[in-house]
């Protein structure tokens, strides 16, 4: 069995409503991703007994190396990264091997709130000459575009790529209309795209991870 452990450090001008959202959505990674076992996380201490450079982590056992690139490949794992942009400064994964096991997968609550993901993620629109841009980020272009056609929309020929990702490479950061904007069916939307594997935090002074 493998521990996966990621420590966060929130930008000093993040908005507490953002952290504050990131943190809500957090928690629900445990019942959304069927790889997950002995879940938790929470915020440094308030003395700091040790290291300052991390405000939060989070911490779960992933059954094997397999089960392991199935986690970091799930929808809910992917779903973390609109959040990020707004509040994160670094961020550090460390993952050992552990002869344990946790408790069982929760799969009525993982349907349910999959379902209730999905109506967030791909909103419809009354109007069948208009559409909602959906959640495409954090998604493939492959993904996107199927995301967007299912709502009559199209992703554009442009995009740009942004800077590498400590999060997962060749994912969509942004889009142009942002996402939930309303728009005429048939509109294309352009997205900016991660490039390879941020291997943080050796960055240059005063430059955040995004």
């Amino acid at each position: 069995m493998i521990r996966h452990v990621v420590m966060i450090k929130f930008k000093k001008d993040a908005a507490q409503d953002k952290i504050d959202l990131f943190l809500t959505e957090m928690k629900k990674l445990a019942h959304l991703n069927p790889e997950v076992r002995d879940y938790s996380h929470g915020m440094c201490v308030t003395t700091r007994y040790h290291s300052g450079d991390f405000d939060f982590a989070n911490c779960c056992d992933i059954d094997s190396y397999e089960a392991m690139d199935r986690y970091m490949s799930h929808w809910s794992h992917l779903r973390m990264t609109p959040y990020l942009p707004d509040i994160l400064e670094n961020l550090l994964s460390f993952d050992w091997e552990i002869d344990y096991a946790g408790p069982p997968f929760d799969e009525a609550a993982a349907r349910a709130e999959a379902e209730r993901e999905r109506q967030r993620v791909v909103p419809a629109h009354e109007d069948p000459a208009r559409a909602f841009v959906p959640e495409i980020r954090g998604q493939t272009r492959e993904k996107a575009r199927a995301m967007l056609s299912s709502v009559g929309l199209e992703l554009a020929a442009v995009e740009e790529e942004v800077i590498g990702s400590c999060w997962a490479p060749n994912r969509i950061m942004f889009t142009t209309p942002d996402v939930g904007s309303d728009v005429p069916r048939g509109s294309s939307v352009q997205i900016g795209i991660t490039g390879n594997w941020l291997t943080g935090p050796a960055l240059p002074e005063g430059q955040a991870a995004w």
